[in-house]
């Protein structure tokens, strides 16, 4: 992707883009979606109606879809690294919660509130390349399996699948009430954790982290995205230009790659494990990369955090139990 300016969280309104473009050098357009209420009661849907996600292009990238309505050993090291042990808020950290809420579908826009230790989420399958083939998930809480998922990449640099689960206004849909969105002044940390598993899964896909910021606490106010790669895949990068190599972030673990550009017209900045350094469990606080962008100069518009998600870009098939073993979102 392109360059993009500094990060200060200008309030500028931006049209909305859906999950698929964050990676790829090529530009892409992303098609509106209405933000979704349907969910509110808690039901989980099930359709098998699609929608237009196009993918910002390029040799890859982060993540941003909108869904249709409905509810052998990895090729690099994993490690595991934490900014802290537990949680330090009032969420039990990882391998600490109750999972809520659980199925099974080869629905490819498969959709379903979820929750964890009380505290809601929302889960898609989020199966939307264009050359999306046929995936099967399963999930409970917060913890999702990709049993299987075939498909290729699009013409875009595409991802064919996204499985993903949120906290906040995501896509064209929400979770219920989880402390998102919040106006950024109004946080004083966001803490977040995730682990997962490739499960002998070495191709084309990565885990990675997709924060969406907006100019109220709205879908459709969304002016930007922050992005946290776990795992940068072989034959794939994220979208726009590498800025910084092997910088540190402050209170986070690790060594970062920094890019940044623009997906759909919207700027992005991705924090990504250098290739082959895959980091399989990670608690931080959200708000120490906003610090570190805006210390860098770099800026996305926006005084809202709409939503932190969790979940993995598959550009090619086949992929078989990539897991998603827990995930929480804590905002004081």
């Amino acid at each position: 992707m392109p360059v993009m300016n500094s990060l200060r969280f200008l309030d500028r309104f931006g049209r909305v883009v859906l999950l698929g473009c964050l990676a790829a050098p090529l530009g892409c357009d992303s098609g509106n979606a209405e933000t979704s209420a349907a969910d509110e009661d808690g039901e989980e849907e099930d359709s098998d109606s699609g929608d237009d996600n196009e993918e910002d292009s390029g040799s890859s990238g982060g993540a941003d879809e909108e869904e249709a309505e409905d509810g052998s050993s990895s090729g690099s090291s994993s490690s595991s690294s934490s900014g802290s042990s537990e949680s330090e808020g009032s969420v039990p950290g990882l391998g600490e919660g109750e999972q809520g809420g659980a199925g099974m579908s080869d629905n490819r826009y498969h959709k379903a509130n979820v929750t964890r230790s009380g505290q809601s989420y929302f889960f898609m399958a989020n199966g939307w390349g264009p050359n999306f083939g046929s995936q099967e998930v399963s999930f409970e809480g917060t913890s999702f399996t990709v049993i299987s998922m075939e498909g290729s990449q699009g013409s875009n640099w595409e991802p064919a699948s996204y499985p993903t689960v949120f906290c906040g206004v995501y896509s064209d849909e929400k979770s219920r009430t989880c402390g998102l969105p919040a106006s950024i002044d109004s946080i004083n940390s966001l803490r977040t954790g995730w682990e997962w598993s490739p499960n002998g899964n070495s191709g084309e896909y990565n885990a990675a982290y997709d924060i969406w910021v907006g100019t109220d606490e709205t879908r459709e106010s969304h002016s930007g995205f922050l992005m946290v790669w776990l795992r940068e895949p072989p034959g794939q990068q994220p979208a726009g230009s590498r800025m910084h190599n092997r910088v540190t972030v402050e209170n986070v673990p690790g060594e970062w790659d920094i890019w940044s550009g623009r997906v759909g017209n919207l700027p992005i900045i991705n924090w990504v494990r250098a290739e082959g350094d895959d980091t399989t469990s990670l608690e931080f606080d959200v708000m120490d990369f906003v610090r570190d962008a805006e210390e860098r100069g770099m800026t996305i518009p926006g005084s809202h955090i709409l939503s932190v998600a969790v979940g993995f870009e598959i550009w090619n098939g086949p992929v078989s139990n990539l897991e998603s073993i827990d995930f929480y979102v804590d905002v004081q």
